[in-house]
């Protein structure tokens, strides 16, 4: 049968089937002289019903799978739990018993190159870049508004953030990130230093502003870098890894072992006329598409 096992025929049949011979099992105990009868048929609708576990199992919705999406070593990682790689981010510091959601939901990976052996600042950026989710206690709390990218910076389309594939690498070391650009520019934040370090990410603008002029004279903004600074040694991984398929269970269309058997022997006899209508319901009201192709 092609209809997966979340199909309403499934348990249609079962139940209808189970339905019809309690019901007679019913008419008889009523008689009084029956009773053997009726309770052969009590059994008999009880056996009826077994193919509704599986069917019914097939309806249950199942908890979004959670897995690692990137390490910063042996430690720390990060956590997304949904459906398609899209879902909850959750900040995992083992060593130091940290776990913080970062991201509530909606959370997509990136698939640039991302190093980050900082520890104190943590800088996950979102999948089309329009910010960054920041961290500036080691992970234990993540700051209500986004980091923004990027004063001064305008990427092919015109605008003052770069597209995920305008970026050669993240890199965030020291207490800093640093957007390398594949067009050369580096875009960064503030030294750990004053109210608002790393909320801000910067670079030199191709047209001075007001705006801009004032975010370089701040101090956290006096030790500009002309490229990110090289890492060695880093263990953790050099991209954000993600599964699209995990948890996700193959639809089932056909039943196994008892309930199986069960089923058939339902289908066409007692509930034949379910199990048959609905596939005369079926074919009446097949896309045109399926029937032409």
């Amino acid at each position: 049968m092609e209809h997966p096992l979340s199909s309403v025929v499934w348990w249609l049949v079962p139940l209808w089937s189970a339905g019809l011979i309690a019901y007679l099992a019913i008419r008889l105990w009523t008689r009084g002289r029956e009773k053997r009868g009726a309770m052969i048929l009590t059994v008999l609708a009880v056996i009826a019903a077994i193919p509704l576990i599986p069917a019914l199992a097939a309806q249950r919705v199942h908890e979004p799978p959670t897995q690692v999406v990137y390490r910063f070593g042996d430690h720390r990682w990060l956590e997304l739990k949904g459906w398609m790689c899209e879902g909850a981010l959750t900040y995992v510091d083992a060593k130091q018993g940290i776990r913080t959601e970062a991201a509530p939901q909606f959370y997509r990976i990136v698939f640039f190159p991302y190093i980050h052996p900082s520890e104190r600042y943590i800088a996950i950026p979102l999948d089309d870049l329009s910010g960054i989710l920041i961290s500036r206690d080691g992970g234990r709390t993540f700051e209500s508004a986004f980091g923004q990218i990027a004063i001064g910076f305008r990427n092919r389309y015109g605008e003052e953030r770069p597209h995920p594939e305008d970026v050669k690498q993240f890199v965030v070391v020291d207490d800093r990130g640093y957007i390398e650009t594949k067009n050369g520019r580096v875009l960064q934040s503030s030294l750990p230093i004053g109210d608002y370090w790393g909320l801000a990410y910067i670079d030199y603008p191709w047209a001075p502003s007001d705006e801009t002029m004032t975010l370089y004279d701040q101090p956290g903004f006096q030790d500009m870098k002309s490229k990110a600074p090289e890492v060695k040694g880093y263990t953790g991984w050099t991209h954000m890894k993600c599964d699209p398929n995990v948890g996700i269970v193959p639809p089932k269309t056909s039943l196994a072992g008892v309930p199986g058997l069960i089923y058939s022997v339902e289908a066409y006899s007692i509930g034949a006329p379910v199990f048959w209508g609905w596939r005369a319901y079926k074919h009446l009201h097949k896309p045109a598409s399926d029937v032409n192709g």
